[in-house]
């Protein structure tokens, strides 16, 4: 299986508490996430975040499901 590595920058005008809460929260990609993807964290909740967290997802693209696993580091 061939791995892939997405690192982005992203300057948001809010306090750094806020935003890391909201993203400490891996269901919270449901809320950003497009409603016709009918994106879905698979893992259960509650998801404690920390190195070596791994998270599953599903959505859909074209009638087609995709999954993928997301590890924190």
């Amino acid at each position: 299986m061939k791995e892939f590595t997405l690192q982005a920058e992203l300057w948001l005008p809010r306090p750094r508490d806020e935003v890391f809460s909201f993203f400490a929260d891996a269901h919270n990609l449901q809320i950003i996430t497009p409603p016709w993807l009918k994106f879905k964290v698979l893992t259960p909740i509650p998801i404690v975040m920390h190195p070596g967290t791994l998270i599953d997802y599903r959505i859909t693209v074209h009638g087609l499901r995709i999954r993928w696993r997301t590890e924190i580091s």
